[in-house]
């Protein structure tokens, strides 16, 4: 699947501040709830998923740059 590049690029940024918001809304809601624990554990590895795609992006245009140099 083709996704434009404005989307693609944006797409770890998405996943971070989706991330923030469930686990903002899980911190909102009744103690104890599932709901609390769903929406705190799926904003957490939400999160954790765009920081991790993001670092190896940076990753493999550090690398791509070091082979165009050398």
């Amino acid at each position: 699947m083709h996704l434009p590049k404005s989307i693609y690029e944006y797409a770890p940024h998405y996943w971070v501040v989706v991330g923030i918001l469930l686990v903002l809304l899980g911190m909102d809601s009744d103690p104890g709830s599932t709901f609390r624990y769903f929406s705190v554990t799926l904003g957490v590895l939400s999160a954790v998923w765009g920081a991790l795609i993001f670092l190896k992006r940076r990753a493999q245009r550090q690398v791509e740059d070091s082979e165009a140099s050398a």
